[in-house]
């Protein structure tokens, strides 16, 4: 049986969708191809183990996955809830049609709790682009995502709620945010942090040598501006 799931890549600010194709025949084994990082080829394990949660094994039959576009890198854990999804419902675990505009993200713990990840905001951009009307994220990265309009961002906790919800037995509400509240409110500039930006690493340079270099203007008015310049590589560069 032959099922797709949708997720999203992230490089810098923006994202691209994702297209992953489940198969399950007759057979044992499992293969897992289109590009995935050392990360997404370890999913089977943590996914296995979340199977458990919901009182389900691991297909004892040949599964085989492929993300597509081929030629785009897949990184990170954030596929665990995708493909995992997808294989439950090549097994019949899940109804198949429940699937049809949602795109899934979220890294999964060994006992199905799901865990937040990064970049949901551009996911959801890219999610509402191809005209799809439901997210379903980690409950911790749902309000973020909720900033996006018109698409309905659902915030699970674990696995077994995604399956619940898609099955129809137990209905998560979407997030709500007040976008107009959000951002009239007056920003913490004390909790930013370049960590919480993925990628994007000659912009970090540039802004961390400005600021160097402000403080280097600040005392070293007087100084000429050759020795000035050397003073600030030095920093910029031991730094």
């Amino acid at each position: 049986m032959l099922v797709k799931t949708l997720a999203s890549a992230v490089f810098g600010i923006s994202a691209t969708t994702i297209r992953i194709e489940v198969s399950i025949t007759s057979g044992i084994a499992y293969h897992l191809v289109g590009l995935p990082d050392v990360a997404v080829k370890e999913s089977q394990q943590r996914i296995a183990a979340a199977f458990e949660s919901i009182r389900t094994k691991w297909p004892g039959k040949k599964v085989v996955i492929n993300m597509a576009p081929a030629d785009i890198r897949k990184e990170g854990a954030a596929y665990d809830l995708p493909l995992a999804i997808g294989i439950l419902a090549a097994n019949g675990i899940i109804r198949e049609d429940s699937l049809s505009k949602i795109m899934f993200m979220g890294e999964l713990s060994l006992d199905g709790e799901l865990r937040p990840v990064k970049g949901v905001l551009p996911m959801a951009i890219q999610a509402k682009k191809e005209g799809l009307r439901f997210l379903i994220l980690p409950e911790s990265n749902a309000r973020e995502a909720a900033v996006v309009q018109d698409i309905d961002i659902i915030g699970a906790r674990n696995l077994k709620e995604v399956v619940d919800h898609l099955n129809q037995q137990t209905i998560i509400k979407p997030a709500c945010l007040d976008v107009r509240k959000e951002f009239s409110a007056p920003w913490d500039i004390n909790g930013l942090d370049f960590a919480d930006v993925k990628g994007q690493e000659s912009v970090k340079e540039c802004s961390k040598c400005r600021q160097q270099v402000d403080i280097m203007l600040c005392f070293s008015k007087k100084q000429p501006l050759q020795q000035l310049d050397k003073r600030v590589c030095r920093v910029f560069f031991e730094s």
